[in-house]
């Protein structure tokens, strides 16, 4: 049975650690399991130190933890669980490996950790200032931000809304609406399945490999890199070109409509019926379309 608003700190080991000569310190281990109900959630916040997370098929979650001068706080309510690194005088790591059932939420803070999240195959909430972050199997939203971090993201369901300020993003395998943002660092769009997409970065590169739907909008956007769009077939799409000083790439027949006006390295062009939209952005670099498969000769 849940304990509505209890707090508990477990703490199951003490083993001291040798630091030099004349020198120890504590290291606490923590091991406790609690029965959940359906559709728990689990609530993390942490300063500093590894994050693993792990599903399994019961209804209960299992905190183990590694900390040396931090204390661990587990608060259970009936929506889920909440964990909590409470720091002694803004010192001190805890390492955490957590295992909750299949599809549990996840809300996860931390200022310094490297998070690693496989199978759990729920929503996901992540906000971090320092850390790299990967996730396989998201279902329904994946929401996260990184000040400093790159971020991986693999078999993911539902709308995608990812930010760094200094790190590489890569996504494979996601359905569903993708919005991405870095400010130093590359984007890698692999095997997308969606009609909505937005990537953009102020120094680095954006590719894209994966279909154009028929009604679709696609925008890639790159400041100071290139932008590669790598589609199988050809598209239905109206493609939308803007360049200041880079060029322009393609693996396919480049036709311009009657009475368009090229405005400097502005234009666009139509593949197909048109039906979807492609806006390509690159101030200074290379802008290349592909036709996936494709050996043969490239229009520029």
């Amino acid at each position: 049975m849940l304990r509505d608003h209890a707090v508990r700190t477990a703490v199951t080991a003490v083993a001291l650690l040798g630091l030099g000569a004349g020198t120890l310190r504590a290291q606490r281990t923590i091991d406790t399991t609690l029965a959940v109900r359906a559709n728990a959630r689990l609530s993390l916040s942490n300063q500093s130190g590894d994050i693993v997370i792990r599903s399994w098929n019961r209804s209960q979650i299992r905190v183990q933890a590694e900390s040396d001068r931090a204390r661990v706080e587990i608060n259970e309510s009936p929506s889920g669980v909440s964990v909590r690194t409470v720091n002694r005088g803004g010192h001190g790591d805890v390492d955490y490996t957590i295992t909750v059932p299949n599809g549990t939420a996840l809300e996860l803070h931390a200022m310094s950790s490297d998070m690693e999240i496989s199978g759990v195959c729920g929503q996901l909430d992540i906000n971090a200032m320092s850390g790299g972050v990967t996730a396989d199997c998201v279902e329904g939203s994946a929401q996260i931000e990184t000040i400093s971090g790159d971020i991986t993201l693999t078999n993911a369901r539902g709308t995608v809304d990812l930010s760094t300020t200094s790190g590489d993003v890569e996504l494979r395998t996601v359905r569903g609406r993708v919005s991405v943002e870095s400010v130093s660092g590359d984007v890698s769009l692999d095997q997308i399945e969606s009609n909505d997409i937005t990537a953009e970065v102020v120094s680095g590169d954006v590719e894209y490999t994966g279909r154009i739907v028929d009604g679709g909008r696609y925008r890639f956007s790159a400041h100071s890199g290139d932008v590669t769009v790598r589609v199988p077939g050809t598209p239905n799409a109206t493609i939308g070109i803007e360049t200041f000083s880079g060029d322009f790439e393609s693996d396919f027949q480049i036709q311009l409509a009657q009475n368009t006006q090229i405005n400097g390295k502005n234009w666009e062009f139509r593949l197909g019926t048109g039906s979807a939209r492609v806006q390509l952005n690159s101030f200074s670099g290379t802008i290349s379309l592909r036709r996936l498969g494709a050996g043969g000769p490239r229009e520029e």
